[in-house]
Formats: structure tokens, sequence, C-alpha cells
């Protein structure tokens, strides 16, 4: 079985995480569940992760829902969220 990777954040992303929980409650579920899947297999096609580029490049994304993105740094033993919102906001 494969270790799960170590998942951190940045002060930004805990004040956009709380914003984000508050104005989009129904979506408290997808997004601890879309946490723990990048922890334990970030590239499960579920989580539709890809690599950034242009400004962002060095970051991943990974889909919470059809409309809203995590981004992230990615190391070989841990996750640093650090932005979370629409694909608009995000990018």
């Amino acid at each position: 079985m494969a270790r799960r990777l170590r998942i951190k954040t940045t002060p930004r992303f805990d004040r956009r995480l709380a914003s984000f929980l508050k104005a989009h409650p129904e979506l408290v579920g997808k997004t601890e569940a879309a946490i723990n899947s990048l922890a334990r297999t970030p590239f499960d096609p579920r989580n539709k992760t890809h690599a950034l580029s242009g400004p962002l490049k060095g970051l991943w994304a990974a889909s919470i829902s059809y409309h809203y993105r995590l981004v992230f740094l990615l190391s070989d033993d841990e996750i640093i969220l650090v932005n979370i919102g629409s694909h608009d906001e995000v990018y």
C-alpha cells in the first residue's frame, strides 16, 4: 500500500478555505474528500490532477467539482495546498 502524503496549508489557503466553505457549505464533504484523495493518490484520474503552466508553472491543480479547484505544490512526501476556488479565481 502506498504511503499517504502529508498535507500542509499556507496561511492564504486557510483564509481562502474558510471563505470558500462559508460561501459553499454544500461542498464541505466534496472538499474534504478531494483533499483526502490527493493525500492517498494524487494522480487518481478522479482528481483530474494536472500541472499548471505560465505564471503558475510548478504548481498542480485538482478538481473538487466541475467548477472548483484546489491548487497545490507537490513533493515526494507532502502536498502544500495554496489556493481554492473557481477556475477563474485560481488560474
